[in-house]
């Protein structure tokens, strides 16, 4: 919740700070400086913090919906023809941000629009806001489809792992207790077999048992190279 919260905080924060700095007479001359600076703070913060810092990633989302908003702002607002660019903003929002992300920008940038228009709306206008709302939910879907492909991701990884660890342990297992136990019990009823001092039919059900534990070593080599070839992979 708290993650949330500050991630909404900070695209408030930049959504805002950009469209009150394109409304105003005097800072919107410097809107070639600004959006000059935006990106060399961007390349600046990759050279400085590196790519793991999850601050870079806030940074990073700061900064594409900074630039994006200056682009669209300047150059006709609602009536842009670079509005489509804001589609893509939504999408890029679902994925560095959480995926309902998506639904409260596209929310402000609604209400801004609105309100830069007096809420009189002509037909373009209209037509844009509308298909900005529609947008939204493909968006939103997306960002939790990709955030649930990392789940299982991570969850295969980890089966993976414990597979690996599983097949070391049954590796182990063959090669000092089940074989050597296997061996044993071979020259064992090996000796019993070659003395024929018991009754024929239980020589006949001991070479039976013979003949099985033979199978059952011939199993365990098999199954002890298919793991070490799975391992090799």
């Amino acid at each position: 919740m708290f993650t949330f919260i500050f991630h909404s905080l900070f695209l408030l924060f930049s959504v805002s700070l950009t469209y009150l700095w394109t409304k105003n007479s005097t800072l919107s001359s410097f809107n070639l400086q600004a959006v000059g600076l935006l990106i060399l703070f961007y390349f600046g913060s990759k050279l400085l913090s590196g790519k793991r810092d999850r601050v870079l990633a806030i940074l990073d989302a700061v900064i594409f919906t900074s630039l994006i908003l200056f682009l669209v702002l300047t150059s006709g607002g609602v009536h842009s023809p670079l509005f489509f660019l804001l589609y893509f903003l939504l999408f890029g929002g679902s994925l560095l941000f959480e995926p309902f992300q998506a639904v409260l920008l596209s929310l402000i940038l609604i209400i801004l629009f609105s309100l830069d228009l007096s809420f009189r709306f002509d037909e373009p206008a209209i037509i844009n806001l509308v298909t900005l709302f529609f947008i939204t939910p493909l968006a939103s879907l997306f960002g939790r489809k990709y955030l649930q492909s990392q789940h299982d991701s991570g969850k295969i990884m980890i089966l993976n792992k414990i597979i690996s660890e599983e097949e070391t342990d049954t590796l182990l297992w063959l090669s000092t207790k089940a074989k050597p136990t296997l061996v044993s019990l071979l020259d064992t009823t090996s000796l019993i077999i070659s003395s024929n001092l018991l009754p024929f039919r239980l020589q006949e059900k001991l070479k039976s048992l013979h003949r099985d534990l033979i199978s059952l070593h011939v199993s365990a080599n098999d199954l002890e190279n298919d793991i070490e070839k799975h391992e090799q992979e």
